[in-house]
């Protein structure tokens, strides 16, 4: 069983499966699917399958919270099934439902996936198997709709009455109007995740730069310092000493290709070629012009790649915790350029803070993904084992892996002509396995 998270894109090799959902109180869910074309739409009222309608597109419904999909049966103007559930039939939200989970499994492969906490949704879309080059490939989607069965439908260009539902929805035989996308939210961002925050993710509307190319995305880590000092009101009074290195790695969802783009000679990317990301350069170390130090990179945001921002206290730079370098935190910016080519004052901002109190060599601080346009950043902090010069990465479904078998491993630039890995490309592990 293969556990898969939310937003993640999985490669499927069988030609059945078997989707099934699970809750401690499984009788108040109803499963439901539906059949798009390219377009994202319903090509008629014969794509929506509920169990008044049971069976179209390759998808059937066996029971209430089970689903047989054959994809050799599926037609070839359809290029998404999207698999959801909804409480409304029961007059209940997914916040009544307790242990929501789904599994898709066949002879070879079985995949599990628990979706983020749902409240006040009474429909959720739960996973999509979807045509990309060929093959067919498993989106873990896991939203929820507030709005239910109403907003859902809208999406793709189905209509309904007012008050659906699942045992009787009505849909317009008229030709599908295109989905409605969710309003650009123009809101300034700006939030600090910690160990202490009560949610560890936080997301930026990239769409609000209404296509300005002079709006600037970056990414990057900045430091203070070892021995920095600050005064009561967290201001820095001096800027410290000591050196880290930051290494962006970035996944292909495509092709799970993997490239680490760093300050290393030779390795700073560009804005040309994927994965679309350039580093500014190392970092001079804190204090330079009573400033922090910093590293970064730009990036041109992609929706088929992921970015991992790791931390290396490299076996140049001594031992102990991470965060005695002086308040480390990763720092993701967006907004119109400054005269410096960088995201100005009035930018959207996004702060995650690292340090464990213990020495670990490496540390992971943002998981960074882009879908419809919106970046989310999982500010969740991993940590290496101790005395461990293994990078972190990706591993095939996008779930961050502590010592990737074949991944690079950290050396001193000292004694390798300022190469900090010992490579920096290659593919991305599969996910392990682990039985039920």
């Amino acid at each position: 069983m293969v556990d898969v998270s939310k937003g993640s894109k999985t490669d499927l090799t069988a030609d059945r499966y078997t989707v099934t959902i699970t809750a401690t109180n499984a009788a108040a869910v109803d499963l439901m699917a539906v059949a798009l074309n390219d377009r994202g739409e319903v090509r008629t009222d014969a794509d929506f399958v509920f169990f008044n309608n049971p069976s179209a597109a390759g998808i059937s419904l066996i029971d209430p919270h089970t689903a047989q999909v054959d994809l050799r049966a599926v037609p070839a103007d359809i290029d998404r099934l999207v698999v959801a559930a909804s409480t409304e039939a029961q007059g209940l939200r997914f916040a009544d439902v307790a242990a929501l989970a789904i599994d898709v499994t066949s002879q070879g492969e079985a995949f599990h996936f628990i979706p983020p906490l749902l409240a006040t949704e009474t429909v959720v879309q739960l996973v999509a198997l979807y045509r990309r080059h060929g093959r067919w490939r498993l989106d873990a989607i896991g939203q929820g709709y507030a709005n239910g069965l109403a907003s859902f439908a809208r999406e793709f260009g189905i209509s309904v009455d007012d008050e659906p539902s699942p045992s009787a929805v009505p849909v317009s035989r008229a030709a599908p109007t295109a989905p409605v996308a969710a309003p650009i939210n123009m809101t300034k961002v700006a939030v600090v995740l910690s160990k202490e925050s009560p949610t560890k993710t936080a997301t930026i509307d990239l769409r609000k730069s209404q296509d300005d190319p002079n709006w600037v995305l970056t990414v990057g880590l900045e430091w203070d310092g070892r021995g920095a000092t600050y005064d009561s009101n967290g201001r820095v009074k001096r800027y410290g000493i000591g050196d880290l290195d930051v290494y962006f790695f970035c996944r292909n969802e495509n092709t799970n290709d993997y490239t680490v783009i760093s300050g290393d000679p030779g390795r700073r990317g560009s804005l040309r070629e994927w994965p679309f990301v350039q580093h500014y350069g190392d970092s001079p170390g804190p204090g330079k012009g009573n400033k922090p130090a910093v590293e970064q990179v730009r990036v041109l945001p992609q929706e088929n790649g992921d970015l991992l921002v790791n931390i290396y206290q490299s076996v140049d730079n001594g031992t102990g915790a991470i965060n005695t370098f002086g308040r480390p935190r990763c720092a993701i910016r967006y907004g119109r350029a400054g005269s410096n080519g960088l995201p100005g004052p009035d930018a959207d901002e996004i702060l995650v803070y690292v340090g464990n109190n213990r020495n670990s060599y490496w540390a992971t601080v943002a998981h960074i993904d882009v879908q419809d346009g919106i970046l989310t950043v999982d500010g969740t902090t991993h940590y290496s084992t101790g005395r461990t010069e293994r990078m972190p990465g990706l591993d095939s479904a996008g779930r961050w892996v502590g010592q990737p078998a074949d991944g690079p491993v950290g050396q001193s630039k000292k004694a390798n002509n300022g190469q900090g890995l010992t490579h920096y490309d290659g593919k991305c592990p599969p996910p392990k396995r682990r039985s039920k």
